[in-house]
């Protein structure tokens, strides 16, 4: 057997990766997994990502609110403080009699103040926080100056308009001053916070879009490349083995599969290899045992056509030979002499039926054929115990040789005997078939002399044949035979001698002069 050739002539070879991933010592349902777990894995990496994100500007808002409160309460304290100082300046200018509303109400601004800073520091993380400090600084400044609006009141109900005005001047409005500023200044430092949050924030949101688009083009690239690989790792080695099948399909069992793979196709190929390897041996036993076959077909088809020929060469003997003189000849084989060409003396009996031609065309071809074939069963076992040749059948007669082509003793008598049994059974064969005046009789005539005996015909039909004077005289005798008659020759009456008596002179055709014709006694006595 010729070297075992890759199936796939012209197959590109996998890349590396490829390569590295079939050369994994682990079950192709595992690869599958660590396929499946990889993607998962980064869309859960993508999810955790944008949670990242979203909780990153989630806290960017709640601290952008954070700022606005912020800002709200410094705005309410610097309105609250600017109110206050409005309204204790307008005491200084009010009527004597009117009770200091408008001083009331700075009371009222600088006490809202100071509870809106509690509330506040509170809300903001408490005092510890550097922005719950400065809120509790600016709460005791509302305090003071709430104290100082309490005073402007009591010397304002007093009358005392000196000292009323002396306090608004040099203590109420530089503590309100005092207040609206910080809260100014703290505002806007935290409107400049909020402004770098915001650019933090826009900042921050670029980076997290980058860095998650970046993460999905990154973890689309991995799924890709991860996808590729193993389809790749399962899509070759199938091709392969494919390849391979259609070769070893086609008669090519030098075909192999080469996989790398180290999972469970590479074990499909090696089976598959293996199955090309057993299937050319078993190829080529049955090649020699075919040419083996070959041979004893040859051996038997000249045994068989030996044996054809012989059993055809039987056959046709058996249908004018009696059966042991058929074996007799075959056994023999081609050294038999017996159906050569010769001349002999034969006896010579020639039957034929008297009425045919009317019987035939007066009742149905099945009723002929049928008592045709009564005539034949019943002569024929007859004509072997004879011991006579049958040598053709002649339609509605037949004609039988003695003493060929084995020689006999009485050949003349034998033909007699056989005669008169022939016409005592006719009747009772045919008599189903009379019918009427269509009825049918048998003549017989017998002739002893001198014969060409020998096998005539071509290749595929062969016959054993008597040619000459007494199948002649024989036929012309038994067209002279009435029914139920049997008449001989003179020749054959000598040979039997007795028991016959002569049926006179006949001119026959063919035959020079008038013959003398003899017929058995006894039927001449039953007439």
């Amino acid at each position: 057997m010729p070297e075992p050739a890759e199936s796939s002539h012209s197959a590109q070879q996998p890349n590396l990766l490829v390569r590295a991933v079939a050369g994994l010592a682990v079950s192709l349902r595992y690869k599958l997994l660590a396929a499946f777990l990889t993607g998962t894995g980064l869309v859960i990496v993508l999810a955790v990502l944008g949670l990242q994100t979203l909780l990153q500007a989630n806290e960017r808002t709640r601290q952008l609110i954070r700022d606005q409160e912020r800002i709200a309460v410094y705005n309410r304290v610097y309105q609250s403080s600017s109110d206050a100082m409005a309204f204790a300046l307008h005491s200084m200018l009010e009527r004597p009699g009117r009770m200091g509303v408008p001083s009331v109400q700075a009371l009222n601004e600088t006490q809202d103040l100071s509870l809106l800073l509690a509330h506040a520091v509170r809300r903001l993380g408490g005092e510890e926080s550097p922005e719950g400090r400065r809120m509790a600084e600016l709460r005791a400044e509302a305090k003071s100056l709430s104290r100082v609006a309490f005073d402007i009141i009591n010397r304002r109900n007093d009358r005392e308009f000196a000292a009323v005005m002396d306090l608004v001047e040099r203590q109420f409005v530089p503590k309100a001053q005092r207040l609206q500023r910080s809260a100014y200044t703290i505002q806007k430092e935290i409107e400049a916070e909020m402004n770098l949050r915001a650019q933090e924030t826009a900042q921050a949101y670029a980076r997290a879009r980058s860095l998650v688009i970046g993460a999905c083009v990154a973890a689309v690239l991995l799924s890709l490349l991860a996808g590729y690989a193993i389809s790749a790792s399962v899509l070759w080695p199938v091709e392969q083995i494919g390849r391979t099948l259609s070769a070893v399909a086609s008669g090519n069992f030098t075909a192999r599969a080469r996989v790398s793979n180290r999972d469970e196709f590479g074990g499909l190929a090696r089976n598959v290899n293996s199955m090309s390897r057993e299937l050319g041996a078993l190829y080529e036993e049955v090649n020699a045992q075919k040419e083996e076959l070959q041979s004893w077909n040859s051996q038997l088809e000249r045994k068989v056509a030996q044996q054809v020929a012989e059993l055809e060469r039987t056959n046709r003997l058996r249908r004018f030979l009696p059966e042991p003189v058929a074996a007799m000849i075959v056994n023999a084989g081609g050294g038999s002499t017996l159906l050569n060409s010769q001349r002999r003396t034969v006896t010579v009996l020639f039957a034929d039926l008297r009425g045919f031609t009317a019987y035939a065309n007066a009742v149905a071809p099945e009723q002929v054929i049928a008592a045709l074939n009564a005539f034949h069963q019943v002569s024929g076992p007859l004509i072997e115990e004879a011991g006579g040749t049958l040598e053709r059948f002649l339609g509605d007669g037949l004609l039988v040789l003695f003493n060929a082509p084995l020689p006999c003793e009485n050949p003349a008598r034998r033909a007699l005997d056989l005669a008169e049994q022939m016409q005592a059974a006719f009747p009772d064969a045919v008599k189903p078939f009379q019918t009427g005046s269509s009825r049918i009789g048998l003549g017989i005539g017998i002739a002893t002399g001198e014969a060409t005996l020998g096998q005539i015909g071509f290749e595929g039909r062969l016959d054993y044949a008597a040619i000459g004077a007494a199948p002649n005289l024989a036929a012309r005798l038994c067209d002279k035979a009435d029914s139920g008659k049997i008449l001989l020759c003179e020749t054959t009456a000598q040979a039997i001698g007795a028991g016959l008596q002569e049926a006179g002179e006949f001119d026959l055709k063919g035959i020079p002069g008038p013959a003398i014709v003899y017929e058995p006694i006894k039927r001449a006595e039953g007439l």
